[in-house]
Order: C-alpha cells, then structure tokens, then sequence
C-alpha cells in the first residue's frame, strides 16, 4: 500500500476517534498492512500523539483596510476649503439690461483639473460650466437672467455632476428694462414716432432782372 495513503488512513483515524484512541496494525493473509481501531491477533499497538488543535480561521473583512484608508484620505483631499463669491455682493442690485451677470469666485485650494465651476441659481444647476485649471480666482457669467431677485451659489463638480463643494448662497437683484417698456424696440406698448416734416413744394427761382 502506498506511503501517502497509509498516512492518510492514520490521520483519518486519529481524528475520527480522538486523542484517548488506540490504533493497531497488522499484515493480512495478502500481505495488505491494516489499520483499525479494534486489536487482531500478531496487531501491534501504534502510539498515537496528541493531536495539535488549532483554533478556525477568523474571517476577513469584505474590504481592504488600506484601500478603504486610501479612498478616505482621497476624498478629503478632493474637497474645497473655500468657495465663495466674492462679487457681486450680497443683497445688492445689479444693473444689466442685457440679463447678463458675471459672478467672482475665490477658490481655495484650486480649482483642479477634471473639476467644474457651475451656477446654481434658485436652486437650478446651470449647464455652462467652467473647466478647472488651477485657479484661485474664477469668472462666470450667467447669461439672460430675468428682472427681479435671484438666489445663486457657486458650485464645484466633477466630470459626472457630482458636488465637490459650493459657495453660501448670496441674493442679486437683477435690474433690466421691462420687454413692456414704452419706447423699447420691437415692443408692443413701443411709443409712436413723431411724424417727419412734411417736405417744402418746389418753388420757381425768381426771373432775372433787366439790365
């Protein structure tokens, strides 16, 4: 019988009967060697050692420390200590017949790349975005903005419009002439011209005098 299955036939044993079994061994009638836990006649008697207990394996974790550390110390470092507007100011009123307002924005630190500098104005994300390249200081105009007060804050994204962090919100009222203003082009309610004057009739040029 080979080496490797005699030893597992033993370890089998040992195992299966405990510590305080007794194991015997034997040659058949075939010359098979035998291994049994009940004593034959010529068995001779084989000394067990105790086995060595080990206590089971304790199960890992579904993350990796390390890695759960790394994406931690990532995310704050992707974070933004200040974004602040810095014009125009709170609560003021802002002169743009156009509807056109440009917003000063501090960054700190900066503005990254792959990071982008929107608008949210009464709590809609513009779509215009400003590409990150290291600045501390950024412009951003919001185009067409309608008379009266708006609420708007500046926002830093990511490449897939996740919020890295936005400024407090700060109130414009936005000044513009009313589209039903008398006088305004191309309106409804547009003043009537004054007629032109009408032009003078043709009038012969006197005759020329006698010598």
């Amino acid at each position: 019988m080979p080496r490797t299955l005699i030893f597992a036939l033993c370890s089998a044993l040992i195992f299966c009967q405990g510590v305080s079994a007794e194991i015997y061994t034997w040659t058949d009638a075939d010359g098979n060697t035998v291994y049994s836990d009940k004593p034959s006649p010529n068995a001779q008697r084989i000394e067990v050692s105790t086995p060595n207990s080990m206590e089971p394996p304790r199960p890992t974790p579904s993350y990796n420390q390390n890695s759960s550390q790394a994406d931690t110390s990532s995310s704050t470092q992707s974070r933004y200590r200040r974004v602040e507007i810095t014009s125009p100011a709170n609560d003021s009123a802002v002169r743009a017949n156009d509807g056109n307002i440009t917003l000063s924005v501090a960054i700190d630190p900066p503005l990254r790349s792959g990071a982008l500098l929107r608008a949210r104005v009464d709590g809609t994300l513009g779509a215009q975005a400003l590409p990150g390249a290291g600045q501390t200081q950024a412009n951003l105009t919001l185009p067409n903005l309608d008379r009266g007060s708006h609420q708007i804050e500046a926002v830093i994204t990511d490449t897939r419009g996740k919020e890295i962090g936005a400024s407090s919100p700060i109130t414009v009222h936005v000044q513009r002439t009313s589209l039903n203003q008398p006088g305004r082009l191309n309106s409804a309610n547009q003043a009537p011209r004054a007629p032109a004057a009408p032009t003078a009739p043709n009038v012969p040029a006197p005759p020329a005098s006698a010598p």
